[in-house]
């Protein structure tokens, strides 16, 4: 396990040049989704909109990740030479795309019907057991726009509704965390498994019960990502160390994606490949 994030650190640190890609598509992203805000007032245009955000993510995720795919074979095939032009990995962003791009669509729009429903049911279930705060969701959004705000908030509660807010946290965050590992490998089961994204999702969830070593693998990454905002809560109070951390949060967040990548080819697709070979099987 040790092994797997260290060449993970090697691979995302030689082929750095997978971060560009990442910083375009969220400045494009960024951009677009501050001009599409005012825009966006009647049924055609916020159908146009959904239909190319849907785009966007399914484009930018099949290229990247087919960089993923290709940096790791890069690597374990030996091709980092003192000839070897990292640029060269900026070719396989739209071969990913001319690939993987339907698949990715339907991921994107199964994995918002999902966390749709996941989260509609959560909802049910945290008011049934739980019961209402008392205050909207428009009364909370607006007070966390400012920390004075939120204070404000806060001390206006009685001791009730702040025990149910916490209720209400560990529910959302338990949730989120149970989502995202049934989830994690979904995407990579398109490029190594199948290209039917439901068949990839159902791939996806069976690895956890076969695999509950993944479950260490998950842990490890969440103490990694708490770290990461401790620090750059603390990196907030100066611009240059906020700047830095933001680029550090950036790289992490590509570190991941190379670290699934990887332990999904050693642990998982190595080990059924092992399997297969000894059963004389293909």
């Amino acid at each position: 396990m040790i092994k797997i994030f260290k060449d993970a650190f090697k691979i995302t640190f030689t082929n750095s040049i997978m971060l560009t890609p990442l910083l375009l598509f969220l400045f494009i992203l960024n951009i677009y989704l501050a001009v599409a805000k005012d825009s966006v007032n009647a049924l055609p245009s916020a159908f146009l909109f959904y239909i190319t955000l849907f785009l966007m993510v399914s484009a930018f995720a099949s290229g990247w990740f087919n960089m993923i795919k290709m940096a790791i074979y890069n690597y374990k095939n030996d091709v980092y030479s003192a000839e070897f032009d990292s640029f060269k990995l900026l070719n396989e962003f739209p071969s990913g795309i001319a690939e993987y791009i339907k698949s990715f669509l339907g991921f994107s729009l199964l994995y918002l019907l999902i966390a749709d429903i996941t989260f509609y049911s959560i909802y049910t279930i945290g008011m049934k057991f739980i019961g209402g705060i008392g205050i909207s969701i428009t009364q909370f959004m607006e007070a966390s726009e400012s920390s004075q705000a939120m204070t404000l908030l806060l001390d206006s509660l009685t001791k009730e509704q702040l025990l149910k807010i916490n209720y209400w946290y560990l529910l959302v965050i338990s949730s989120i965390q149970i989502f995202s590992l049934f989830t994690m490998f979904w995407p990579i089961e398109i490029l190594y498994s199948t290209k039917n994204p439901i068949i990839a999702f159902l791939c996806s969830i069976k690895r956890i019960f076969t695999r509950p070593q993944i479950i260490l693998l998950f842990i490890a990454i969440n103490i990694l990502n708490f770290i990461l905002t401790v620090l750059n809560y603390f990196s907030m109070f100066n611009p240059i160390t906020y700047f830095i951390m933001t680029l550090i949060i950036f790289c992490f967040i590509m570190y991941v994606f190379v670290l699934l990548f990887l332990y999904y080819e050693e642990k998982i697709q190595g080990n059924s490949n092992s399997s297969t070979d000894s059963n004389g099987e293909e």
